[in-house]
Protein backbone atom coordinates (compact mmCIF):
# COMPACT_ATOMS: atom_id res chain seq x y z
CA UNK A 1 0.00 0.00 0.00
CA UNK A 2 1.65 2.96 -0.99
CA UNK A 3 0.67 6.76 -0.88
CA UNK A 4 0.92 8.74 -4.05
CA UNK A 5 2.58 11.89 -3.00
CA UNK A 6 5.20 9.96 -0.85
CA UNK A 7 8.09 9.21 -3.20
CA UNK A 8 11.55 7.12 -2.14
CA UNK A 9 14.57 9.05 -2.56
CA UNK A 10 16.99 6.54 -1.15
CA UNK A 11 17.96 3.46 -3.16
CA UNK A 12 18.69 1.72 -0.65
CA UNK A 13 14.96 0.92 0.56
CA UNK A 14 13.71 -2.43 -0.46
CA UNK A 15 10.61 -3.03 -2.15
CA UNK A 16 11.01 -6.69 -1.56
CA UNK A 17 8.13 -9.41 -0.95
CA UNK A 18 7.79 -9.26 2.86
CA UNK A 19 7.00 -12.51 4.95
CA UNK A 20 5.85 -9.99 7.30
CA UNK A 21 4.47 -6.76 7.05
CA UNK A 22 7.08 -4.33 6.33
CA UNK A 23 6.63 -0.60 6.93
CA UNK A 24 8.88 1.21 4.69
CA UNK A 25 7.86 4.62 5.58
CA UNK A 26 8.79 4.20 9.34
CA UNK A 27 8.22 6.87 11.43
CA UNK A 28 11.94 7.76 11.77
CA UNK A 29 12.51 8.49 7.70
CA UNK A 30 8.97 9.84 7.31
CA UNK A 31 8.84 13.92 6.49
CA UNK A 32 5.97 14.22 8.74
CA UNK A 33 4.41 11.40 11.13
CA UNK A 34 6.41 10.38 13.24
CA UNK A 35 4.68 8.46 16.31
CA UNK A 36 5.18 4.48 17.02
CA UNK A 37 2.19 2.98 16.00
CA UNK A 38 2.07 5.25 12.30
CA UNK A 39 2.02 2.83 9.67
CA UNK A 40 1.02 4.89 6.80
CA UNK A 41 2.77 5.81 3.83
CA UNK A 42 3.99 3.00 2.77
CA UNK A 43 3.19 -0.56 3.65
CA UNK A 44 4.50 -3.84 2.26
CA UNK A 45 2.25 -6.72 2.86
CA UNK A 46 1.78 -10.21 1.69
CA UNK A 47 -1.62 -11.32 0.63
CA UNK A 48 -1.85 -13.83 3.59
CA UNK A 49 -1.46 -11.55 6.25
CA UNK A 50 -3.83 -8.97 4.06
CA UNK A 51 -6.44 -12.07 4.25
CA UNK A 52 -6.11 -12.56 7.62
CA UNK A 53 -6.85 -9.53 9.13
CA UNK A 54 -9.37 -9.07 6.77
CA UNK A 55 -7.98 -6.13 5.04
CA UNK A 56 -8.99 -2.26 5.72
CA UNK A 57 -11.95 -1.14 7.21
CA UNK A 58 -14.77 -0.05 5.04
CA UNK A 59 -15.42 2.71 7.22
CA UNK A 60 -12.91 5.89 6.04
CA UNK A 61 -14.03 7.96 3.06
CA UNK A 62 -11.80 10.71 2.17
CA UNK A 63 -8.47 11.35 4.03
CA UNK A 64 -7.06 10.14 7.25
CA UNK A 65 -7.27 7.12 9.80
CA UNK A 66 -7.32 4.38 7.79
CA UNK A 67 -4.01 3.18 8.77
CA UNK A 68 -4.41 3.99 11.99
CA UNK A 69 -6.82 1.50 12.57
CA UNK A 70 -5.19 -1.30 10.48
CA UNK A 71 -2.20 -0.67 12.51
CA UNK A 72 -5.46 -2.28 15.50
CA UNK A 73 -5.81 -5.23 13.26
CA UNK A 74 -2.12 -6.35 12.55
CA UNK A 75 -1.67 -6.06 16.49
CA UNK A 76 -4.56 -8.03 16.89
CA UNK A 77 -3.52 -10.38 15.11
CA UNK A 78 -0.25 -10.64 16.41
CA UNK A 79 1.73 -10.05 13.62
CA UNK A 80 5.01 -8.05 13.61
CA UNK A 81 5.68 -5.08 11.76
CA UNK A 82 9.04 -4.60 10.76
CA UNK A 83 10.46 -1.27 9.74
CA UNK A 84 14.30 -0.37 7.73
CA UNK A 85 17.63 -0.94 9.10
CA UNK A 86 20.82 0.89 8.40
CA UNK A 87 19.27 3.71 6.15
CA UNK A 88 21.69 5.98 6.49
CA UNK A 89 18.99 8.91 5.49
CA UNK A 90 16.51 10.47 7.78
CA UNK A 91 13.33 12.58 7.84
CA UNK A 92 14.07 14.79 5.41
CA UNK A 93 15.95 12.75 2.84
CA UNK A 94 14.31 9.28 2.81
CA UNK A 95 11.57 10.43 0.95
CA UNK A 96 9.90 13.29 -0.47
CA UNK A 97 6.47 14.36 0.68
CA UNK A 98 4.50 16.45 -2.19
CA UNK A 99 2.03 17.51 0.66
CA UNK A 100 1.69 21.48 -0.11
CA UNK A 101 -1.39 24.06 1.02
CA UNK A 102 -2.01 24.50 -2.45
CA UNK A 103 -3.50 20.60 -2.64
CA UNK A 104 -6.97 19.86 -1.83
CA UNK A 105 -7.68 16.73 0.30
CA UNK A 106 -10.67 15.21 0.93
CA UNK A 107 -10.42 16.13 4.79
CA UNK A 108 -14.87 16.86 4.46
CA UNK A 109 -16.53 14.94 7.46
CA UNK A 110 -20.36 14.41 7.60
CA UNK A 111 -22.96 12.67 9.75
CA UNK A 112 -20.50 11.51 12.90
CA UNK A 113 -17.80 10.01 10.88
CA UNK A 114 -15.18 11.09 12.80
CA UNK A 115 -16.84 9.46 16.27
CA UNK A 116 -17.80 6.17 14.18
CA UNK A 117 -14.02 5.39 13.05
CA UNK A 118 -12.15 6.29 16.05
CA UNK A 119 -13.46 2.72 17.48
CA UNK A 120 -12.31 -0.49 16.09
CA UNK A 121 -13.91 -2.06 13.56
CA UNK A 122 -14.62 -5.30 13.20
CA UNK A 123 -17.85 -5.83 11.05
CA UNK A 124 -16.34 -4.38 7.56
CA UNK A 125 -13.16 -5.28 5.82
CA UNK A 126 -12.27 -7.22 2.88
CA UNK A 127 -14.73 -9.86 2.92
CA UNK A 128 -17.86 -6.83 2.31
CA UNK A 129 -15.61 -4.29 0.15
CA UNK A 130 -18.01 -3.96 -2.89
CA UNK A 131 -16.53 -2.51 -6.30
CA UNK A 132 -16.45 -2.97 -9.70
CA UNK A 133 -13.39 -2.61 -12.20
CA UNK A 134 -13.08 -0.14 -14.76
CA UNK A 135 -9.84 -0.76 -16.10
CA UNK A 136 -5.99 -1.93 -16.10
CA UNK A 137 -3.48 -0.08 -17.30
CA UNK A 138 -0.08 -2.01 -18.26
CA UNK A 139 3.04 0.15 -17.56
CA UNK A 140 6.61 -0.07 -17.22
CA UNK A 141 8.81 1.30 -14.80
CA UNK A 142 12.43 1.14 -15.57
CA UNK A 143 12.18 -2.23 -16.89
CA UNK A 144 10.10 -3.84 -14.20
CA UNK A 145 6.07 -4.40 -15.04
CA UNK A 146 3.26 -2.75 -12.94
CA UNK A 147 -0.56 -3.07 -13.76
CA UNK A 148 -2.81 -0.30 -12.59
CA UNK A 149 -6.04 -1.18 -11.71
CA UNK A 150 -8.89 1.90 -11.85
CA UNK A 151 -11.58 0.46 -9.59
CA UNK A 152 -15.38 2.24 -8.79
CA UNK A 153 -15.81 1.82 -4.84
CA UNK A 154 -19.60 1.78 -3.81
CA UNK A 155 -20.68 2.51 -0.07
CA UNK A 156 -23.17 0.92 1.89
CA UNK A 157 -25.12 4.09 2.93
CA UNK A 158 -27.06 2.24 6.06
CA UNK A 159 -23.53 1.69 7.74
CA UNK A 160 -21.09 4.62 6.36
CA UNK A 161 -23.75 7.45 4.96
CA UNK A 162 -20.85 9.77 5.35
CA UNK A 163 -19.38 8.36 2.23
CA UNK A 164 -21.41 10.76 -0.31
CA UNK A 165 -21.04 14.45 1.29
CA UNK A 166 -21.89 15.86 -1.67
CA UNK A 167 -24.54 17.95 -0.08
CA UNK A 168 -25.79 19.06 3.16
CA UNK A 169 -27.71 16.68 5.08
CA UNK A 170 -28.34 16.05 8.69
CA UNK A 171 -27.67 12.78 10.46
CA UNK A 172 -31.85 12.45 10.75
CA UNK A 173 -31.64 12.04 6.17
CA UNK A 174 -31.79 9.13 4.66
CA UNK A 175 -29.18 8.50 1.81
CA UNK A 176 -30.87 6.94 -1.17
Amino acid sequence: MHDVDLLPLNTNLSYAYPEQPFHLAAPNLHPRYHYDKFIGGILLINRKHFQLVNGLSNRYWGWGLEDDEFYVRLRDAHLNITRPQNISTGINDTFRHIHGKERKRDTAKCYNQREVTRKRDRQTGLHDVMYNILNYKNLEINGAPLIVINIQLFCNYSTTPWCDCSTKKTEGNKMP
